[in-house]
């Protein structure tokens, strides 16, 4: 490895176990986790910090020996922004090099009822109301998570059928309307960018992720890498037909677990307002007459789609995430009553269904670690900036 390459590479790996380290971790303890000599992580650890992109901490006493100074990535130094695309809202999140919420819009709105250069307009108007909340900061990009099936040549939105898109050029038109700004600017599919937070719970686990939001849609996570798929479409379990010539789904097929179980077909089966808010829907389940009717529909239509999920992939855990989670003690046995009937994995011991707590809007954070993610793959474009 060229040394250009192999100081990128080191870098690139001492910010990142920075990141995901639990807590601020010592230069020994960097060390330790990148495998690289202790001379060589505080030569790295200098740069980083001379750079503005790592802070140190007060030294900390460990008993005998030389105190500990803690490092971790540096507060209020860099601003990344994400975008949520739903299908009853647009949100807006900024966040610095630690995570660290510094900024957020939101406005509900039906999407389906207007235009998608409407909606990529008010998304392009977030995006600066909330560089406006912190302008002093350089920001790294901006990434939009929408809840649909993406080009993996070019980032085109192919189809969104719970915001009725199609061939949208989002990242492009969000580029467009952001200018003159000249950030990076991407799309990627919501479900993806919300496992990423889930990973991050679970490292290095394997595990189906099955999330109910605009749509049904989830990620395959193989010892903690996301399965893309010749297309980047794997995972899309909201297409897996539980009903042969079943009710339509708005993606024009039939049988669709969509058409059963999405936000849209909950609301209608339980007799409430389209206008019901995604974040309201189990709130407002609780009090329909039509909760246990529909409790039934989600759990037997959920357990076919996993255990066809199953069978192919041979996993032992499923995470429910979105509106799914909430309820997730009431349809679980519904759920493996379902799969222990049609899923060879019922044969290998009991299958773990657990529900992800960690953040009650996931895609809208993972969208912005993901225009956050250059920083931590390429550090020393950063590095050179700041000189």
């Amino acid at each position: 490895m060229q040394s250009a390459h192999l100081r990128e590479h080191n870098l690139s790996a001492v910010l990142g176990a920075l990141q995901s380290a639990p807590s601020p971790t010592s230069r020994a303890g960097l060390a330790a986790l990148t495998r690289l000599t202790k001379p060589t992580v505080s030569k790295l650890v200098e740069e980083l910090v001379g750079a503005g992109l790592v802070e140190e901490g007060a030294p900390v006493s460990a008993g005998a020996g030389r105190p500990m100074v803690p490092l971790r990535p540096a507060a209020g130094t860099l601003l990344a922004i994400g975008l949520e695309i739903a299908a009853d809202h647009v949100s807006c999140l900024g966040i610095d090099l630690t995570g660290e919420e510094l900024a957020r819009r939101t406005v509900y709105r039906r999407i389906a009822d207007g235009t998608a250069e409407d909606t990529l307009a008010l998304a392009a108007r977030l995006v600066r109301e909330v560089r406006a909340e912190v302008p002093e900061l350089p920001v790294v990009g901006v990434v939009a998570a929408v809840p649909g099936r993406i080009a993996p040549d070019d980032g085109r939105i192919l189809s969104a059928p719970g915001l009725d898109w199609a061939d949208v050029p989002v990242g492009a038109r969000l580029h467009e309307l952001l200018a003159p700004a000249d950030w990076p600017v991407g799309a990627q599919n919501d479900n993806r960018l919300s496992v990423l937070t889930e990973i991050d719970r679970r490292p290095g686990e394997s595990f189906l992720y099955v999330r109910g939001s605009t749509g049904v849609g989830g990620a395959v996570v193989l010892e903690g890498s996301v399965l893309e798929g010749v297309h980047g479409w794997a995972g899309e379990f909201g297409h897996t037909v539980v009903v042969p010539d079943g009710l339509e789904c708005r993606c024009g097929r039939r049988g669709c677990l969509e058409a059963y179980i999405s936000y849209l077909s909950l609301a209608r089966q339980a007799g409430l307002s389209e206008d019901v808010r995604l974040e309201d829907l189990v709130e407002e389940l609780a009090r329909s007459s039509s909760r246990a009717e529909a409790i039934g529909v989600i759990g037997r239509s959920l357990g076919l789609a996993v255990a066809n999920a199953l069978n192919v992939l041979d996993l032992s855990t499923v995470v429910l995430s979105g509106y799914l989670a909430p309820i997730a003690e009431e349809i679980t046995p519904i759920v493996r009553e379902t799969v222990e009937r049609h899923a060879l994995a019922a044969e290998a011991g009991p299958l773990a269904i657990e529900r992800s707590d960690h953040l009650a809007d996931p895609a809208l954070h993972g969208a912005a670690r993901a225009a956050l993610q250059p920083v931590f793959d390429h550090p020393v474009t950063w590095i050179e900036r700041t000189r």
